[in-house]
């Protein structure tokens, strides 16, 4: 079943909707301007999530950038859904110095995606993050 078929045969009349209002991926800078205009509420908030997600290996750069322009507001947090639920190898770099921003809420999604990515390079990421937590702790 085709993406766009997905929301038009879907039971939610929102996913109905949101596929008659973007027949493709809106952009990460459209799924922005609807995070900011608070928009991304319901249903909608699950798509937008998906549909960055889905494209975040074409648009990792915009994603970047969104989370770096808008860190205090639920952009950032969008960003980083996504990129979890994608669970990329080329994004761990990225998710390597959310670990080191210290921001909890952050870590969170950076910790989850680098497990789901679950390669030698973002387990490395993951225990060294966690030897430096544990020496912060005891220090």
């Amino acid at each position: 079943m085709g993406k766009r078929q997905r929301y038009q045969d879907h039971v939610d009349p929102e996913y109905r909707r949101w596929g008659r209002i973007y027949r493709s991926f809106p952009g990460v800078d459209e799924c922005v301007r609807l995070i900011l205009t608070r928009k991304a509420t319901g249903a909608w908030a699950d798509i937008i999530a998906y549909e960055l997600a889905e494209n975040a290996d074409e648009h990792l750069t915009q994603i970047i950038d969104a989370f770096n322009e808008y860190k205090s507001d639920d952009v950032a947090v969008y960003m980083l859904m996504s990129l979890e639920l994608a669970a990329m190898p080329k994004s761990v770099e990225f998710l390597t110095s959310i670990l080191q921003i210290g921001n909890d809420q952050f870590t969170a999604y950076a910790q989850r995606a680098l497990k789901a990515i679950n390669t030698k390079e973002s387990r490395s990421a993951l225990f060294n993050a966690m030897d430096a937590e544990e020496a912060g702790s005891t220090g």
